[in-house]
């Protein structure tokens, strides 16, 4: 009977070796414990994401049985499926920024403003006005909240805000997915100057009463007047 063979092996050129390390022999850490919003800080901007999140699954998911074109239609049914999926994302970290138990299931909207904005975003309804319906979302509301997003990554706490980091990227790169889809949707349905027209004075309004508001936060002003 032959001897057992054991694992990496028996003889020298058999074994597999290793150089012998440390467990503190690993990259520095280059983060720095420091971020431009505290806990409570976090948790509002969280509150006011999910609020535009969710108002933003709630509009595709009513506009969809309105929308007489299939392509769009069923592109949409993606994007309101990963809205959702950021919405709940955002909902699970609120008990995790310590905001209390009233808070875990409350968006909350930055002000009276954004709520407007919001409102009008939602307008639209009859089935002739996918232009405006799309032009909404994709030239106005989703690249905002992109842009706020990416901007909330960069000066939040790298270490300690680590997981609202990681939720945010997810939901940016999904976003920027919807924003290049929605895009060529719209650039093909505008096929005369009339539609071009009609896709131009939608965004126009939006993010003029958008500015107004101060964005979903309700900061805009004051984040773009800081260096990055």
């Amino acid at each position: 009977m032959s001897e057992m063979r054991m694992y990496p092996g028996m003889s020298p050129d058999e074994k597999t070796t290793f150089p012998p390390y440390s467990a503190f022999d690993i990259p520095a850490d280059l983060r720095e414990l420091s971020g431009r919003y505290d806990v409570e800080a976090m948790a509002r901007r969280c509150r006011n994401f999910r609020y535009a999140e969710e108002w933003l699954m709630m509009m595709i998911g009513g506009w969809i049985a309105t929308i007489p074109e299939l392509p769009v239609k069923t592109g949409l049914g993606k994007v309101v499926w990963e809205v959702a999926q950021a919405a709940d994302e955002l909902g699970k970290r609120l008990p995790e920024l310590r905001c209390g138990t009233k808070a875990v299931n409350a968006s909350e909207s930055a002000n009276d403003a954004f709520a407007a904005f919001i409102q009008s975003v939602s307008e639209p309804e009859r089935p002739d006005l996918t232009v405006e319906k799309l032009s909404g979302i994709i030239d106005v509301l989703i690249p905002h909240l992109a842009d706020v997003y990416e901007l909330t990554m960069r000066e939040t706490d790298q270490i300690c805000d680590a997981p609202t980091i990681e939720i945010l990227d997810h939901v940016v790169r999904k976003h920027r997915q919807h924003i290049t889809w929605g895009q060529e949707v719209l650039d093909r349905l505008c096929d005369t100057d009339a539609l071009r027209e009609r896709r131009r004075v939608r965004a126009q309004e939006l993010n003029a009463q958008l500015e107004k508001s101060g964005g979903v936060t309700g900061t805009l002003a004051e984040e773009r007047a800081v260096p990055n």
